[in-house]
């Protein structure tokens, strides 16, 4: 028997609900959840069980070489493939079944990001606005004046640069939840590149956007990144927290007495937080994880006098690019 018109109303709601509900609470949810996440290209394996969490509010930084899975990650995430194996969410949606859903909430920037040529940017600024549910044309407009961006200019006379800022700011346009942007900085002259970092710092994330950013810079992660993964030949090989990352590892150089015996350096490459051990002569530098402190008061203790010791940092620099390497930390 056919539905009267106020049950098919009723029905194409629930429908709709259903293609919209969240599997959670807003608030209980991660921006970004990777769950043992999978992708190949004709049969090659371009990732590799994947797992990492973006937590709502942060700027998180995912690291690569070329061809490490930074753009077929970014690519799943915005629906433009389904994932093969794993559990993919955006915003507490899952990606493929609820991609209109979130592809309302969140905004995307790429490396080669699609505008029209012959339009001006106030033309591409409506052209927007008529595609979204909602447009803040104020904060577009701010951007633009913050950028220097002519609007009455059509993109065809615009430098690349120029043009992955326009894109910037249109992706804004709807105040979205998430911005994903794929090789945010690349093309801009340093001056721009310096401009858009504290725009996405200090406007961007300070209005509580969560911005997901894949970058082959190591100082783009040092300068933005509140979290960061590494992939190294499609496999996670690093992801933690920044400021962790910071102290994580440290260099411990000792100066010996005498020159240590070939006993004494077996020893030290035997220790297990030590991962690198480099000799020169009477000096020995130590490359290892947890407390240096602790280590030396125990090769005080050792047979084999020490006349100095000094303990630093290893670089967050150096820490991403041992995994950027693949090498264990």
């Amino acid at each position: 028997m056919p539905m009267a018109e106020g049950e098919v109303m009723k029905h194409n709601e629930t429908i709709r609900q259903k293609d919209t509900a969240r599997p959670w609470e807003p608030e209980e949810s991660a921006a970004i959840e990777l769950v043992h996440f999978s992708a190949s290209y004709g049969g090659r394996s371009v990732l590799h069980d994947v797992s990492f969490t973006v937590p709502r509010g942060s700027i998180f930084g995912l690291l690569g070489t070329n061809g490490a899975g930074k753009t077929t990650t970014i690519k799943t995430l915005l629906g433009f493939r389904p994932p093969q194996s794993g559990m993919v969410r955006v915003l507490g949606y899952e990606v493929g079944r609820q991609q209109q859903a979130i592809n309302a909430l969140v905004g995307s920037v790429s490396e080669q990001s699609s505008l029209y040529d012959g339009l001006t940017v106030a033309q591409l600024c409506r052209l927007s606005s008529q595609l979204q549910r909602r447009w803040n044309q104020p904060l577009v407009q701010r951007f633009l004046d913050l950028f220097a961006l002519p609007a009455h200019a059509r993109l065809k006379t615009f430098s690349r640069g120029m043009r992955s800022q326009v894109a910037l700011c249109l992706a804004l346009g709807h105040e979205p939840e998430l911005l994903i942007l794929d090789e945010p900085t690349a093309g801009l002259d340093p001056l721009a590149h310096q401009v858009v970092l504290s725009t996405l710092i200090g406007e961007v994330a300070a209005r509580g956007t969560t911005i997901f950013f894949a970058t082959q810079q190591l100082a783009e992660v040092e300068a933005m990144a509140d979290q960061v993964a590494v992939l190294h030949g499609g496999r996670l090989s690093l992801y933690d927290e920044v400021d962790q990352l910071r102290t994580r590892e440290q260099f411990v150089r000792l100066v010996y007495a005498q020159q240590p015996p070939a006993e004494e350096m077996a020893y030290l490459r035997g220790l297990p937080d030590v991962l690198r051990v480099e000799q020169e002569g009477r000096a020995v530098r130590l490359r290892m994880a947890g407390e240096a402190q602790a280590l030396v008061a125990l090769l005080q203790a050792r047979p084999y006098a020490l006349r100095d010791h000094e303990v630093v940092a290893v670089p967050l620099a150096e820490v991403l690019l041992t995994a950027l390497r693949g090498e264990g930390a």
